[in-house]
C-alpha cells in the first residue's frame, strides 16, 4: 500500500521534513537529490529528529546528539552531552561532577536503529510503503 506524503519540491537537497503516515511520525530527508524515509523519533528518548541537523546523510538528534544514517537507519554516533566552556566556568564543581557522571551513564545506553520506509517518487509526489 503506497501513501502520498509530500512533494519533492517541499524538501530541497540537504533538508528534512516530518510527516505523518501509517499512524507514525516519519522523517523525510533529501540527501543528494534522493529522498529517504525513517522514523522521526530518535531511538534514545524519542525526540523529533526533524528538529535536529542533517549533514550529508547523517541526522543529529537535537536532544542528546545521537547520530543516524538516514539512508540506512543505522546509529552511527552515541549520545553526546556537551556544555560550553563558558557555562562550565559558572557551575559549581559538584554540578560539573554530576554532569560528567550522567554523561558516562548515558554513553552506555544502547540506541536502537531507526525504522526505514520504502520511498517511491512519481513526478513531484513522494509515496511511502511500509
Amino acid at each position: 500500500m503506497s501513501l502520498e506524503v509530500a512533494r519533492v519540491s517541499e524538501i530541497p537537497v540537504g533538508t528534512m521534513k516530518r510527516v505523518t503516515a501509517f499512524d507514525e511520525s516519519i522523517l523525510l530527508s533529501n540527501v543528494g537529490g534522493k529522498t529517504y524515509a525513517t522514523q522521526s523519533d530518535c531511538g534514545h528518548q524519542r525526540a523529533s529528529l526533524s528538529r535536529g541537523t542533517l549533514e550529508g546523510g547523517i541526522v543529529t538528534c537535537p536532544l542528546h546528539g545521537a547520530k543516524f544514517d538516514v539512508t540506512t537507519g543505522k546509529n552511527v554516533g552515541g549520545i553526546q552531552m556537551r556544555m560550553s566552556p563558558e557555562i562550565m566556568q559558572k557551575m559549581p564543581p559538584e554540578m560539573i561532577a554530576m554532569f560528567q557522571k550522567t554523561s558516562e551513564i548515558m554513553a552506555e545506553i544502547d540506541i536502537k536503529p531507526l525504522k526505514t520506509y520504502k520511498v517511491k517518487v512519481k513526478g513531484d509526489s513522494i509515496y511511502l510503503d511500509r
